[in-house]
């Protein structure tokens, strides 16, 4: 594809963050292990194993920040969940957790391996190891806001007020108070499936979340199974807790970035849906009308994006592989092919993706 590989050999990389020092940061969800398991919200078996990461990168050098994280994943390793964003708030970095299940099943999973208490949780990162600061996860105990026990912490981003995570398991997005307490400040509401098959909803599953100059903070839609085309949207969070529609007409969008003057930019990580054959998703830039450029695309299994200072572009690819996973830096970016507004929906086939795992 194009672009320079900066980092190869990474094991499920996830989201990113360019530091005020100029180091790109990336969470790694690792691999999983033999050790204990769960049942993932797909019905999955996903064992444990400390394989998870946080890497950076600067300048042709490639640093641990830290490593022996906790990881879930099927046999194999492919599509695990683990270290899935990283976000600095007051000089400090912070690492978010994903579970991919009732988060019920944590405390045996932490009985016999102690650092699976991080899973679903938000951490400060120091001296290479990582502490809790607050429990997303928390929230799904007894059902959650949209009353399903499932709850996925996927994306971190320090807003204007505060870190803010969205948990691609629970379908909400989850203010942190300055004393650790979370609470949810919006819930994507299941939308109705226009496709022939599968139940009579989709959920409305969020994932990246970006926060602008100005505090403007915007969500990026995957949905959920059957994963109806040009169903995900761009949306953007008002301090009341309200969603507007920043854009629409998407595919499983994965990620969303701002550039330093308020440009705002989606990743799709399945251009033509998690249910049909090949995993290659597209770049785009967002226009305040609702339209949008094609950046680039038939990028393979994207998992996450990132702008540095210069308007680089990171992209996280070949993002479901335990062994395999790279960041690829885009600069300048390729020159934008205009599209309409909305994109007509399509009937899609059959597949799933293990990333995010949500209740079917």
């Amino acid at each position: 594809m194009l672009g320079e590989v900066v980092l190869d050999g990474l094991a499920n990389p996830r989201g990113m963050v360019v530091g005020s020092d100029g180091w790109l940061y990336v969470a790694e969800a690792g691999s999983g292990g033999d050790g204990a398991s769960i049942t993932g919200g797909d019905g999955a078996t996903l064992r444990y194993g400390d394989t998870g990461a946080v890497t950076r990168y600067r300048n042709g050098v490639r640093e641990n920040v830290a490593v022996d994280l906790p990881s879930l994943a099927s046999d194999g390793g492919f599509g695990a969940t683990g270290a899935h964003d990283v976000a600095f708030h007051e000089g400090e970095l912070h690492v978010v957790f994903g579970f991919g299940g009732d988060p019920n099943q944590r405390g045996a999973l932490a009985g016999a391996h102690p650092d699976a208490a991080l899973l679903g949780q938000v951490g400060r990162v120091s001296g290479g190891s990582v502490a809790p600061v607050a429990d997303i996860a928390s929230l799904e105990l007894d059902g959650g806001p949209d009353d399903d026990a499932d709850s996925n912490p996927f994306s971190l981003v320090a807003g204007p007020d505060g870190l803010v995570v969205s948990d691609a398991g629970g379908n909400d997005i989850v203010a942190i108070g300055a004393d650790g307490s979370v609470a949810p400040v919006a819930v994507l509401s299941p939308e109705p499936n226009p496709l022939p098959f599968g139940p009579p909803v989709y959920q409305a599953v969020p994932t990246g979340i970006a926060a602008g100059p100005d505090g403007t903070l915007a969500i990026a839609q995957l949905t959920g199974f059957p994963f109806p085309e040009g169903a995900a949207n761009v949306f953007g969070l008002a301090p009341d807790g309200s969603l507007d529609t920043l854009a629409g007409g998407f595919t499983n969008l994965i990620d969303v970035a701002f550039g330093a003057d308020g440009s705002l930019f989606a990743l799709e990580t399945d251009s033509d849906s998690l249910l049909n054959p090949g995993t290659t998703g597209a770049l785009y830039e967002l226009f305040a009308d609702g339209s949008r450029a094609l950046l680039l695309d038939g990028i393979e299994s994207p998992t996450g994006l990132a702008l540095g200072p210069e308007g680089t572009f990171y992209v996280a690819t070949n993002g479901l592989s335990p062994t395999g996973g790279q960041v690829v830096a885009l600069n300048p970016a390729p020159a934008p092919i205009p599209l309409p507004a909305g994109l007509p929906m399509l009937a899609a086939g059959l597949a799933g993706l293990g990333l995010l795992r949500r209740r079917r």
